[in-house]
Parts: structure tokens; C-alpha cells; sequence
């Protein structure tokens, strides 16, 4: 061997490097959508099961009951209807920890009312921002396509009646949904709130309206157009937590992922579904299936989705 040969480098030269971690970065570049994508795809199957528990739990409870839960109620006490689904999915114990006599506020439903169930969370949606107010929920009960938000009393007496399939005190029966089960939603979800009213989230918060539309056009309108860059206009209304709230409920009036606005000056609102699932979001139907509703859905087969009488629904259109 000579000394020129005995000499020679056998390592990479500076360039040789530099070329070598611009491929690699090039191809973690390529790769990273891909993984993310797989993995939220992951996140909306779990999503999507999670749904379907819920779906089959009030069709159990339908069989035993007679009828579905209320989707606000409980002697005034405003109990959600994921609280009285809780033996249907293997949580008897923990509903036989609430005292459904007294306000779910109460001390007294603490320990219940602050505990997460994974089945109440979308996994594609981040931590809960208000953990002091209780365990969190993702899933919401379907009011229907009136904009009403709460009773038909009141200002709201001569209003369209509630025709989704939960809404306060309502006692529906799947005999009562003539538009068929399979056409008609029950639970979809929706994002958290940031849990600040310091802060403007266009889509997971809600803000006030001062309006007073009276159908689902009117709503959708004046809540489209209203300025949420003014802090004032943020309602002080945290939807997520606690499940055990039976504020927690949707309407099909604005499509998916639109802007939610309360008109709870006369006690109305539009609140679509929301989620962090690209393009869309998770329903369960009335029948236990589940499906992906993108938000360019048509609205009018949205609103149809929503009503459980579609003959009803047209009358107002």
C-alpha cells in the first residue's frame, strides 16, 4: 500500500452531507402528511364508533323506556340525555352517583359531574379548557330545524314546535319519526369552546345576536353576517362541559362548521355541529349507523336530516 492510498478519506465530504439530510428532509416532508392524515383518520374512526355506542345505547333504552331520553330535563333540573344513557353503555354505577332530585350543579353530583368518559370525547378534538367545570363532552342531541332553543313558551308560543328528537322534557318514540330512522339524525358532535371570553374561536364559540329571526333563513342570515371581532359579542356560554348538562344539543339550521349564534334575548339560537375532522363531521342516524357529513352538504337534505317529519319541515320553508 503506498501512502497516498493509506492516506486517502473514506468519509462524506461537507456536500456529500448537506445532499444526504436534504433527501432525508425532503422525504420527512413527503412522509408527515401521510402519517398525519392516517392518523386522524384513526382519530374519526374512533370518533365514529363512539357515536355509534351512543346510538345503540338509546335504542336499548328506547326498548326498556318506551321512548328516548329527554334532551333537557329531569323536574327542571336540566340533566343531559347522555346522563340517563349511562347504564346502556356499562355506567350504572355512575348514574346511580347523581342525585337527579336536586340541580346537577348541586355539590352533592360532583365526583359524577367532574369525571371524563372517553366515550363522550371526539379524540380529533384537543383537552378540555374548563376542567374545573367538569368533565367534557363532544357528542350533542339533535333539536331539530326551529329556532327555537328552548320551550315553545312565551315569546316563542306561537312558534314552529321542536322537531328534532331531543329537545327540553320531550318524549319522542321512534313511531313518532315518520320520515324512518335511517333519515333522520340523533347525535353529532361538536368542538369545545376555548373556555375564554377574551378570546374570538369563530367556530366553536357562540355569540349573541340581538336579533329575532323566526325561521332557520332568518337565523342563518343575521348570524352569518354578524361581526364577531367585538368581545362583547361573545356569549359567556361554554359548550362542552359538563356532559352532564342538558344544554348540549345541535340544530340542523346553518350547515356544518357554520358560526353559532343565541338569540337568547327571546330564546333562540342556530347551533350546527362542529369538529376538527377535515371538511366535515360525524352523525349518527336514528337506526345506529353513522355517517361523514362534509360542510357543503345541500341544506336542504341538512334541514331534512334534522326534522324527524319532513312533511312538516316543508310546510315552513
Amino acid at each position: 500500500m503506498n501512502a497516498s492510498q493509506s492516506s486517502r478519506r473514506t468519509g462524506f465530504t461537507l456536500i456529500e452531507l448537506l445532499v444526504v439530510i436534504a433527501i432525508i428532509g425532503v422525504l420527512v416532508a413527503l412522509l408527515l402528511p401521510a402519517v398525519q392524515m392516517a392518523r386522524e383518520a384513526a382519530r374519526r374512526i374512533t370518533c365514529q364508533n363512539n357515536l355509534k355506542q351512543l346510538a345503540l345505547a338509546a335504542h336499548n333504552y328506547h326498548d326498556t323506556m318506551g321512548q328516548l331520553p329527554f334532551g333537557q330535563g329531569g323536574t327542571g333540573n336540566k340533566y343531559s340525555a347522555l346522563s340517563q344513557l349511562l347504564p346502556y353503555f356499562e355506567q350504572a354505577n355512575l348514574q346511580n352517583r347523581i342525585n337527579f332530585s336536586v340541580p346537577y350543579q348541586d355539590p352533592v353530583n360532583d365526583a359524577a359531574r367532574m369525571l371524563e368518559l372517553s366515550l363522550f370525547r371526539c379524540p380529533s378534538d384537543g383537552t378540555n379548557p374548563l376542567p374545573q367545570t367538569g368533565g367534557a363532552t363532544n357528542y350533542m342531541t339533535n333539536k331539530g330545524t326551529s329556532v327555537v332553543w328552548g320551550l315553545n313558551a312565551g315569546p316563542n308560543a306561537n312558534m314552529p314546535r321542536l322537531n328534532g328528537v331531543f329537545y327540553r322534557d320531550s318524549e319522542v318514540r321512534f313511531g313518532d319519526i315518520p320520515d324512518g330512522l335511517s333519515n333522520t339524525a340523533m347525535f353529532s358532535e361538536r368542538l369545545m369552546a376555548d373556555g375564554s371570553n377574551g378570546m374570538i374561536s369563530p367556530v366553536s364559540d357562540v355569540f349573541f345576536h340581538p336579533g329575532s329571526p323566526t325561521t332557520p333563513d332568518e337565523a342563518m342570515t343575521l348570524c352569518e353576517s354578524h361581526d364577531i371581532n367585538n368581545l362583547a359579542n361573545q356569549f359567556p356560554l361554554f359548550m362542552g362541559a359538563p356532559w352532564i348538562d342538558g344544554q348540549h344539543a345541535y340544530q340542523h339550521i346553518s350547515p356544518p362548521n357554520h358560526r353559532s349564534c343565541g338569540f337568547f334575548g327571546i330564546g333562540r339560537a342556530t347551533m350546527p355541529p362542529s369538529s376538527r375532522h377535515p371538511s366535515g363531521v360525524n352523525v349518527a342516524a336514528c337506526d345506529g349507523s353513522v355517517r361523514f357529513v362534509t360542510n357543503s352538504v345541500d341544506l336542504g337534505s341538512w334541514r331534512a336530516f334534522g326534522s324527524r317529519n319532513l312533511s312538516d319541515l316543508i310546510t315552513r320553508l
